[in-house]
């Protein structure tokens, strides 16, 4: 009577094994089409059951798709980059939860779109070939709606880029109803004597609640010319000049100064922003003369078309004394900035007549390295409270003697501080 009992758990366990429920699978169809029941084409539609991973499909030209995936709760996510004139150049809905059961169908219904025509102007001219696109690059949200029936509503994403305006200067983009579809750009370009210029125009907040018209107004363009002298009014080469109008409604970089100082750029009449730059940070490149070696000058200004004159201020001689701990000077120690983007404020300057006073940066960043007497300098704007700096000494094999200055120096004159670097 024991050996049945004991052949009978033994069977019944390997009955258990063999009839173990296998994972159910099954080809679910469906179709993605518009509002107004129109198939839409070339539209990724994601299913994730469980914790398996995404099964996905292409709708075909009829909006159809079919996989074949495991039943049970999913996440379905649709996905559109394929051009359609009724629905956002890129658009994606996530998170719509639904049951897979056996050979379910899945028809999605996309929300319905407004139309939002885009006119870019210019003194009442539309301007041809902008390109029209959101200002920022990130995908806006959308509101709510529900896509698939019985399902709750989700909200859809989207972005408009690459669309460009035709000869009258208008685009037609559409959007799914959107309360914070944000500011569009328009970007065009100018070439005047074969120097190409990129301006970026801007419109105010959009919100696309239904079919609406937007203008953007390109600021009427004067070639703005001009020169950059140091204060002993010698001219400054190889600067960079940027104009942006005071509305930030147009951008504008000019080349770089040539050896006479000289800049030219398209840029928008009136009130603007200016700002000038220099960096010559390459040990190849020879250290400027009584200009720092990395800058940064910013200043409003009213471009017109008469030339501008600018002229930087004077700088002052930072003289760093390098020594060791028994005071013998340290030879080949340079200077550098602590994090090579940071740059401290200087004493503000006016340096254009008639302009407001420029907020001047810069980094501390030595012209050489130190010489036998362990003195190296940098030529500085006139600062109140220098920004951190490094002084360093490479020793070889990848050991370097550093020293950080801590922020806080203050430079209005020559000044001359001394530095003691760590033993090796």
């Amino acid at each position: 009577m024991t050996a049945f009992v004991v052949a009978g758990v033994v069977g019944s366990s390997f009955a258990g094994v063999a009839n173990a429920a296998a994972p159910t699978t099954t080809t679910i169809t469906g179709t993605v089409k518009t509002s107004l029941g129109a198939a839409v084409s070339g539209v990724k539609v994601s299913v994730v059951v469980g914790a398996q991973a995404a099964v996905v499909a292409t709708t075909s030209a009829t909006g159809a798709f079919s996989m074949t995936v495991r039943t049970g709760s999913a996440t379905a996510q649709l996905t559109s980059t394929t051009a359609n004139a009724s629905l956002p150049q890129t658009w994606d809905i996530k998170g719509v939860a639904t049951t897979i059961a056996t050979s379910a169908v899945l028809n999605f219904s996309l929300p319905p779109t407004f139309a939002v025509t885009v006119h870019a102007q210019q003194g009442g001219v539309g301007v041809a070939g902008a390109a029209i696109s959101q200002c920022d690059p990130a995908l806006t949200q959308a509101d709510t709606a529900v896509v698939l029936t019985g399902t709750a509503a989700v909200a859809p994403t989207q972005d408009f880029t690459g669309s460009t305006t035709n000869a009258t200067g208008d685009v037609v983009l559409r959007s799914f109803k959107d309360a914070t579809l944000g500011r569009l750009c328009a970007r065009y370009q100018t070439t005047v004597a074969g120097a190409v210029t990129t301006y970026a125009a801007r419109s105010g907040m959009i919100n696309a609640t239904a079919d609406t018209g937007k203008t953007i107004f390109v600021p009427v363009v004067a070639t703005q010319a001009g020169t950059i002298k140091d204060s002993t009014n010698a001219a400054k080469a190889g600067l960079n000049v940027a104009v942006r109008s005071a509305s930030g409604q147009a951008d504008s970089t000019s080349p770089v100064t040539t050896a006479a100082g000289a800049f030219t750029t398209q840029s928008a009449a009136g009130d603007v922003f200016v700002r000038i730059s220099g960096s010559s940070l390459s040990s190849t490149v020879a250290p400027p003369t009584n200009i720092p070696r990395a800058f940064k000058a910013t200043f409003d200004a009213t471009s017109a078309g008469t030339p501008w004159n600018v002229l930087l201020p004077a700088t002052v001689p930072l003289t760093v004394h390098v020594q060791n701990a028994d005071g013998t000077p340290v030879t080949g120690a340079v200077i550098r900035p602590v994090v090579g983007s940071s740059y401290g404020a200087a004493n503000p300057a006016t340096l254009l007549a008639g302009a407001s006073a420029a907020t001047l940066t810069q980094q501390v960043y030595g012209d050489a390295k130190s010489d036998a007497a362990g003195l190296t300098t940098a030529r500085l704007f006139a600062d109140s409270s220098l920004a951190s700096f490094r002084v360093l000494k490479n020793v070889g094999g990848g050991n370097i003697r550093q020293f950080v200055v801590p922020a806080g120096t203050v430079l209005t004159a020559a000044k001359t501080i001394t530095v003691t670097l760590p033993a090796a």
